[in-house]
């Protein structure tokens, strides 16, 4: 007998839903094939997921019939990541990135992170590279199992670029959550990758994120505002410092 149960995650899908089925627990997620940009997203998954299966569940199933595209992931029990001070899943986050810092970028179909419509002209660079990038560390994303073991969800916005991009993006998530800008740079300081920093990067993303945000409308969602507000207060943070990476030890 099969169950099904919605689930309020997944936004940018039409559907989803837990399954239990003869092949065990999945995640389920559909689009509308005439939907075109949610369609795209979930086979952007699709292509990605046999390359990240160390750090994100396995795709198990895949049908695409009566106008859907449907696929189902190895369900991962546990909750959303928290990244409010002190929080004890940071470190778990950390070693996560660590994964993905050391994973080979796959040789598919990747776009370039192009970030020049809110960078400065001369920081439009920076932010290119061969490295494979997941772009959105917001913790609705990262999967705390009951074991201790993090994963990182929705790869529907993969890019090839820096290979300090992700950890900066999580710098950005943490300050999102009330940690202080120089306790989010101390705290991903012990990465190796973060330590692949040239002089100004840092100081380039800080500017990047805030007037990226800066455009966005207001919303009713808290995740929002608060994340317009940081970056706000990163740019301001790099206004009066030295633009190079903190080395300190982490905060936490």
């Amino acid at each position: 007998m099969t169950e099904v149960e919605a689930v309020s995650e997944g936004l940018n899908s039409d559907l989803t839903v837990t399954v239990e089925a003869g092949v065990g627990r999945l995640f389920v997620k559909g689009a509308k094939l005439d939907d075109d940009l949610k369609a795209r997203q979930l086979r952007r998954e699709i292509v990605i997921n046999q390359h990240v299966t160390h750090l994100s569940p396995e795709i198990r199933l895949q049908v695409e019939e009566a106008g859907w595209l449907i696929v189902g992931f190895d369900h991962v029990e546990g909750r959303r990541a928290d990244y409010s001070p002190l929080s004890p899943d940071i470190p778990l986050v950390l070693d996560l990135l660590d994964r993905l810092s050391e994973t080979p970028c796959p040789t598919i179909p990747l776009r370039e992170m192009d970030l020049s419509a809110h960078a400065r002209p001369e920081d439009a660079h920076r932010f290119g590279g061969g490295a494979l990038a997941h772009t959105d560390l917001n913790p609705g994303n990262v999967r705390v199992a009951p074991d201790g073991r993090a994963y990182l969800l929705d790869w529907a916005r993969y890019k090839r670029g820096a290979p300090w991009w992700d950890a900066t993006a999580f710098a950005q998530c943490l300050m999102t959550c009330g940690h202080t800008p120089y306790d989010a740079e101390s705290i991903l300081a012990e990465l190796p990758v973060w330590k692949t920093l040239g002089l100004g990067d840092l100081d380039a993303v800080a500017h990047y994120q805030s007037t990226a945000r800066s455009k966005w409308k207001p919303r009713l969602d808290a995740w929002t505002n608060a994340s317009v507000a940081a970056a706000r207060r990163w740019h301001d943070h790099h206004l009066t410092q030295n633009p190079e990476p903190p080395t300190r030890t982490r905060h936490f």
